[in-house]
């Protein structure tokens, strides 16, 4: 195991770690204290992208679990509070999990830089997000725009790999017809 690896993974442990703290926040401590504690998340999950390994399959993997666990925990709350449209929040929970799945299917595969470029905006509304969430209290606009843009962003790649999955493996052979000579 390397430096930067123990460093990815304790990293995801703080992360993780601190979704609880934030429900505990809202139910018992003042509003700017969440505030503090999901800009934590935030920069623990900027620095787990700094010492990210971009082609190991287990970062990818551990990445892959934070995103949903992260962003499906403050959803689900901030949806349960009325700060978020419970709508949208349904629509981004299954995107992003469906975007971390297709993340974690195509790992090995490569893909246009299209896609690409597109999970890379992803990750950065992802972020984006994350800084709208620490302010969502005081002001829910910005989060709701933020969660749109994930959803976009989120259904621009979906889409594309399903149309990739469909069109370039061998689940296309199920639905081609045999033409007769």
């Amino acid at each position: 195991m390397t430096r930067n690896d123990i460093f990815y993974k304790i990293l995801f442990a703080i992360s993780i770690a601190l979704l609880p703290i934030v429900i505990f926040a809202y139910l018992y401590l003042p509003e700017w204290s969440i505030s503090l504690i999901i800009a934590g998340i935030l920069l623990c999950k900027i620095w787990i992208e700094l010492f990210k390994d971009k082609l190991n399959f287990q970062h990818a993997i551990i990445d892959a679990l934070a995103s949903i666990l992260i962003f499906t925990t403050l959803i689900i709350l901030f949806a349960v509070i009325d700060a978020i449209n419970l709508a949208l929040a349904i629509i981004a929970i299954i995107l992003i999990i469906l975007t971390n799945v297709y993340k974690i299917v195509f790992f090995k595969k490569n893909m246009p830089e299209f896609v690409d470029a597109v999970d890379y905006c992803y990750m950065l509304f992802e972020c984006l997000t994350l800084i709208a969430f620490t302010f969502l209290l005081y002001y829910s606009l910005v989060t709701n725009i933020g969660l749109v843009a994930i959803i976009l962003t989120a259904g621009v790649s979906v889409c594309y790999k399903v149309y990739y999955t469909f069109r370039y493996t061998k689940v296309n052979n199920i639905f081609k017809f045999r033409r007769k000579r």
